[in-house]
């Protein structure tokens, strides 16, 4: 039974995480997931929005762990392993770890987002990109459809910003249709504002 649930879960508690690991957790009611890289000392680099949310408050105050303020800190923020798995309601209480060098067969069977057929670069280098994404915080604006904290995670592992869950969606025929006019509508709300 445990290698049937190995297929379908990547599950890992966070004591085994490794420097360079990329890792996920699933956001409301597992309907998608929030990435990043694991650069130890309980510490993961992630993308979020690049934008402060204006109906948001800043008066919450920050972590008591990693200083994380939500709608203060944003684009590539480095967080404690709490503030990546948000606790907030709807959002897992688990950490998953994205598997590289997948086989198709298994990459078949999986939900979309939690793994890749790519070869990825060494812990070393995959920190190294993410500390220097972190830095200059510079991996441009966050989009839902085209740049987002998965494609961060597979660009810091891979070098190509890659989402398979936002490939799925596109991939879904009225989705594909979809998707560009929320899109446009959505920066036009924003523009607008």
């Amino acid at each position: 039974m445990k290698g049937i649930e190995r297929l379908f879960t990547h599950r890992i508690d966070s004591s085994r995480l490794k420097t360079g690991d990329h890792i996920y957790a699933y956001r409301f009611i597992r309907l998608y997931s929030h990435h990043g890289i694991f650069v130890g000392d309980s510490r993961v680099i992630h993308f979020i929005q690049t934008k402060s949310n204006k109906g948001a408050s800043k008066d919450k105050p920050p972590c008591e762990t990693c200083g994380y303020q939500k709608n203060v800190h944003l684009g590539v923020i480095k967080t404690c392993l709490d503030c990546f798995l948000s606790r907030r309601l709807f959002s897992s209480k688990s950490l998953h770890l994205y598997q590289y060098e997948e086989h198709k067969f298994e990459k078949l069977v999986k939900m979309p987002g939690t793994g890749s057929t790519a070869a990825c670069f060494p812990p070393e280098t995959v920190v190294e990109i993410a500390e220097a994404f972190h830095v200059n915080n510079n991996f441009g604006g966050y989009d839902l459809f085209g740049n987002n904290c998965e494609g961060f995670a597979t660009s810091c592992k891979t070098g190509h910003p890659i989402s398979e869950q936002i490939t799925s969606i596109k991939n879904t025929p009225i989705i594909g249709v979809i998707a560009p006019i929320l899109t446009n509508a959505l920066d036009h709300l924003k523009s607008s504002s």
